[in-house]
């Protein structure tokens, strides 16, 4: 978790001289961009390319008879399911600004959170938009460019201790090992490292009852560690709104029981690690190429009318709306940093 460097001024001074003096990007930053680019187009192309291999049985019109029997009921709880997600989600950023002793109303975090994570979300280079998102947020609230980074680095963790508990547990309570590893790895394999994964977890809350709150020294910057009760707080949200996540497309797949959870959940964290590792922009084709694999058993054409919706309900839809509410925040911003605009002819 990341604070101010040693050297910066804690207010806005130390800000404007930041952003002064951008950092030059040399010869090997640029072909690292442009690598990093054609990578990220040519996994893109490749998830694209098996995800329209394994759809190639099926037709359009299949599909959208599938979309029409998905019931209202079931549309309707799986919008509440997302929105209780965005919900949960918000807490990332409450949790990170306590750790760094900030004070923000929850009215400008939720915005901050919401908006910054739905951008990431659909656009994906999550250290790109959700910085700059936050940002544009958070300095009207006089946090300086140390604590937003350290507001990232916070809600990042909180990410992923959320998966490792959540992936810990399904490894061990699923019966058998996912299809995507089957031939591979079998069911003990997975409890193994399930196991181990809970013990790491538990490795790391016990360190942090003897380094509860330190700050440690990394290189010009500070960490500050949370304490054992932020620590558990950060699981349970984490896991919360990963949960509600997997929940709206359970409710939306066809022929599931509520047995059938953990393995779907699996699923869904494998297929959104996949996207976020392929830095595809909304885990485009690679998340629903992966979800197709992992869960074989269920009818294709019906898998792909839930994912569909899903990616309507769950990624554009709050995107429209984060659109709304970012520029309506840029515009009052504007005016109240500018009121003799609205003066002028």
């Amino acid at each position: 978790m990341m604070a101010n460097r040693k050297d910066e001024p804690a207010g806005a001074q130390g800000c404007s001289t930041l952003l002064q003096r951008p950092p030059q990007v040399g010869r090997s930053g640029w072909w690292r961009r442009a690598v990093a680019t054609v990578a990220t187009l040519l996994v893109l192309a490749v998830a694209v390319g098996a995800l329209r291999h394994l759809a190639a049985d099926i037709h359009w019109e299949t599909i959208a008879s599938d979309l029409r029997k998905i019931s209202a009921a079931r549309i309707a709880v799986a919008v509440i399911l997302t929105v209780a997600s965005y919900v949960v989600l918000t807490g990332y950023d409450v949790i990170a600004l306590r750790i760094i002793g900030r004070h923000v109303g929850y009215g400008t975090t939720a915005l901050a959170s919401f908006t910054s994570y739905i951008f990431s979300h659909n656009f994906g280079i999550a250290a790109v938009t959700g910085s700059v998102t936050r940002w544009r947020i958070y300095r009207h609230k006089d946090l300086n460019l140390g604590e937003v980074a350290q507001v990232m680095v916070t809600t990042g963790v909180t990410f992923w201790m959320g998966v490792c508990l959540l992936l810990g547990i399904s490894f061990i309570i699923l019966p058998d090992p996912p299809a995507l590893s089957q031939g591979m790895f079998d069911a003990g394999h997975y409890r193994i490292v399930g196991a181990t994964i809970l013990l790491l977890l538990t490795a790391y809350i016990a360190l942090l009852h003897i380094w509860s709150g330190r700050t440690l020294p990394l290189f010009k910057w500070v960490l500050t560690l949370p304490t054992p009760r932020m620590a558990a707080m950060q699981f349970l949200l984490a896991a919360m709104d990963l949960s509600l996540a997997a929940g709206v497309l359970f409710v939306l797949l066809p022929t599931v029981t509520l047995s059938d959870f953990p393995l779907v959940l699996t699923a869904y964290l494998m297929a959104f690690l996949a996207g976020l590792l392929a830095h595809a922009p909304g885990g485009v084709g690679v998340f629903e190429a992966t979800m197709v694999l992992v869960l074989p058993h269920l009818e294709r054409s019906s898998l792909f009318a839930a994912l569909l919706l899903f990616r309507f309900l769950y990624y554009l839809l709050p995107l429209a709306i984060g659109l709304l509410l970012f520029a309506g925040h840029e515009w009052c911003n504007r005016r109240t940093s500018h009121p003799g605009h609205q003066y002028r002819n």
